[in-house]
This record gives structure tokens, sequence and C-alpha cells, in this order.
């Protein structure tokens, strides 16, 4: 069975400068972008550059090295910053969270908090290797897609930005297709253990390749 209600929720790359990584995207492909939430659990700001809800290309920068040092992802994050920055991760926005925990035996991580009027806002997530997508979902999911909607129209895209038309992986293609489990996403694979490697953008004026 196809993994159900499945579909690229946000493709996520580390920059230096989020000043002037801002400033090509959007001198380079019309693709706008605004400041988005604090990562108190990794010490990086991430700014999001909205496609059609619910997608999105991230862009995150360490903001406080020493808290990046105390945590998994903070040290990769720094990583690949050290490393001249790029594309570092990708998750699957799913249906049913709770049932890829149970097929893949690995705990939900919850980062989901309350606001002052009782709502939930934030989102959960099952993850692996690095090299592998983690799979998520969100507390308040139709509200976010209002919010995403808002964005969307606020950053001031010159290309309207779609869907990711590709995804180019580099890991074991069965190992890949085990963890995800049947799907209908556009992925690629090609040999290695790097991950993500390649993202492609579908917009108005044609397609963006992301590296």
């Amino acid at each position: 069975m196809t993994l159900q209600g499945a579909s690229i929720d946000h493709v996520t790359s580390v920059v230096e400068d989020p000043t002037e990584a801002r400033r090509h995207l959007v001198d380079a492909y019309g693709i706008g972008s605004e400041r988005s939430s604090y990562l108190t659990y990794a010490g990086a700001r991430s700014w999001i550059a909205p496609l059609l809800p619910p997608s999105y290309l991230e862009l995150l920068s360490v903001e406080d090295e020493s808290v990046a040092e105390t945590s998994a992802v903070g040290r990769q994050l720094l990583d690949r910053c050290r490393g001249g920055g790029g594309l570092v991760a990708w998750s699957i926005l799913v249906g049913d969270l709770p049932a890829v925990s149970r097929r893949l035996g690995i705990s939900i991580f919850d980062y989901t908090k309350e606001d002052d009027d009782g709502s939930l806002r934030g989102w959960r997530s099952v993850s692996g290797p690095a090299y592998l997508p983690f799979f998520i979902e969100y507390a308040g999911a139709d509200a976010r897609m209002v919010r995403l909607q808002e964005v969307y129209q606020r950053v001031g895209h010159r290309c309207a930005p779609s869907v990711f038309s590709q995804l180019t992986i580099s890991c074991s293609k069965s190992e890949l297709a085990e963890w995800i489990g049947p799907h209908n996403l556009p992925l690629r694979s090609v040999s290695g253990s790097d991950g993500l490697v390649e993202a492609r953008i579908s917009t108005a004026d044609g397609e963006v390749v992301v590296r």
C-alpha cells in the first residue's frame, strides 16, 4: 500500500550568511523568503522560501554554536556549515505519524507548543540516519496551511514556484525504498551515502536547481 497522504514537506539547506543566501535566491531565481522560527534545540535560525503549501525550502543558519554543539542536529548543521554549507536534510509530510513510528520502531520527537489561547503549534517527527528523510506532521495543520499561503503571497515571488519536481538522494536505493515504503514521491537515487544532493523546484520560469 502506498504511503497515505505523503508529500515532500520541506528541503533544508545550511547557509553561513542568510542575508546573502536570500539575496541570491531572489536575484537569481525570483524566489522570495522571510525570517522564521529559532530552533532552540539546535541553536539555529530558520528562513523559509514557501512553495505552494505545504512545501517550502528552508535556509538554516547557526546563531549559537555553543547550543548547536549540544545536540546531534546542531552538530550536523555545524559540520555542514564549516564544510561550506549546502543541502542537509529533507522531510516527508505524512498523515499518520504514529503508524510510521510503529513500522520503523523509532520514537516520535515532539516539538509542539501550546499558545496562550490553548491552541497547539509546532511539529512531531520520526528520524533515522542523516542521509535518509525524516517524517513529520504538524499540530494545527489547517491553520498552518493558511499561514503558509499568506507567507507565499507576502514574500514577493517573481517566478511562482510550485512544487519540488525531483529530489536526488545519494544512498542505497533499496534502503531508501524500505525506509519510506511504497510511495509516489518524485525521487531519484544515486550511489553513495551523502543523502540529499540536489533539489529541483518547478516555477513559472522553468526549473530551479538547488545543490
